[in-house]
């Protein structure tokens, strides 16, 4: 299923250049599943544990909740992306992406997307984790950022080479981000 992220793009702090640059983020799927309280992570998110090999299910119908280590992979995934963005290292950043990503965004082209449409990534705020699914291979994260006005972004992940790669991102919608809200 295809989404367009350039709807649900509606935060005054995302711009107009972050709308079309959205739709160049692949996005595998919606977030429709499995409520659980938003994770706090600190505001400097670091990270030192390696991210583990998950193996997909067995059935391909199949979800799994975000439970260890699957919760474990992706969240340091996404932590150990946030931490390079802040760090300004846009090029280390990027290597967290999917080889589809990559392929299809190069290192100023992230740089662009980040800076114009998503600067919030950068700076030095609360991450908070809410709502996860695995599917297949694919994974979605809720993760918030800041304290209210808060933005919540839904994260596309996809597994290679026994590991997870971020494919992209979007702003959530808004009955999505008022549920993690009220989580």
């Amino acid at each position: 299923m295809s989404h367009n992220p350039t709807s649900t793009l509606k935060h005054p702090r995302l711009s107009a250049t972050a709308k079309r640059l959205g739709t160049a983020i692949v996005i595998l799927g919606l977030l429709t599943c499995c409520s659980s309280p938003p994770t706090q992570q600190s505001a400097a998110p670091t990270s030192t544990a390696p991210i583990e090999a998950v193996a997909p299910t067995t059935n391909p119908n199949e979800t799994v909740m975000c439970i260890e280590p699957y919760k474990t992979a992706v969240h340091e995934r996404i932590l150990t992306q946030i931490a390079s963005l802040r760090d300004g290292a846009y090029e280390q950043a990027r290597e967290h992406a999917s080889e589809s990503f990559k392929s299809s965004v190069d290192v100023a082209g992230f740089r662009e997307i980040i800076e114009s449409g998503f600067p919030f990534l950068a700076e030095n705020q609360s991450v908070a984790f809410g709502r996860c699914r695995i599917n297949d291979g694919t994974a979605t994260v809720e993760v918030r950022f800041g304290e209210e006005p808060a933005i919540t972004l839904v994260y596309f992940l996809v597994q290679s080479d026994n590991r997870w790669w971020i494919d992209g991102a979007s702003p959530a919608v808004d009955g999505l981000a008022d549920k993690i809200e009220s989580s």
